[in-house]
């Protein structure tokens, strides 16, 4: 049941990062991304493996060049720009009960209340962990998900393939 709901919320996230408007969207060899950018041009050195309680990996870590540009994932609203036991932090709500966090950055370039759009440089990469990573985690109604789950361009909106019927 959980895995359904899940399903369900993904597709309904997802679907609020439609192509809506062109500052909430980007193109890829001419196909419409629907789904989150990488906020920065890198691998993925450190994958999501969460754990029992606090314990575990809850989002991915991407390889980036010390003070290179960290960018919004998506459009939304800042609703934290600060610090999280002296590690500077960002988290975006992109609406529908999806926000994306941001951390080990280096400076952080907006303030909360800030509407940003996909691709917004919203910082620069730290150098906390010894090396160059950025952090990023994705929750969904306050429950963490691997973020490559939903990540990356599509040919088209995942709602496109629903169809609507009355519920009587």
């Amino acid at each position: 049941m959980i895995a359904v709901r899940l399903s369900i919320v993904l597709v309904a996230a997802l679907s609020l990062l439609a192509p809506a408007a062109a500052a909430r969207t980007a193109s890829v060899d001419g196909r419409s991304c629907v789904g989150l950018s990488p906020p920065v041009d890198g691998i993925v050195t450190v994958p999501f493996d969460p754990g029992p309680g606090y314990e575990g990996h809850w989002g991915i870590d991407y390889e980036g060049d010390h003070d290179g540009l960290v960018e919004a994932a998506a459009g939304g609203t800042v609703i934290f720009s600060g610090r999280v036991v002296d590690n500077p932090v960002v988290t975006i709500d992109h609406g529908g009960g999806l926000w994306t966090s941001y951390s080990y950055l280096g400076y952080i370039t907006v303030l909360t209340g800030e509407d940003v759009e996909r691709g917004t440089v919203i910082g620069t990469v730290g150098d906390d962990t010894g090396h160059g990573d950025v952090h990023l985690s994705v929750r969904i109604d306050g429950e963490y998900i691997d973020p490559l789950r939903v990540m990356g361009c599509q040919a088209r909106a995942p709602s496109a393939g629903l169809r609507l019927i009355e519920v009587r």
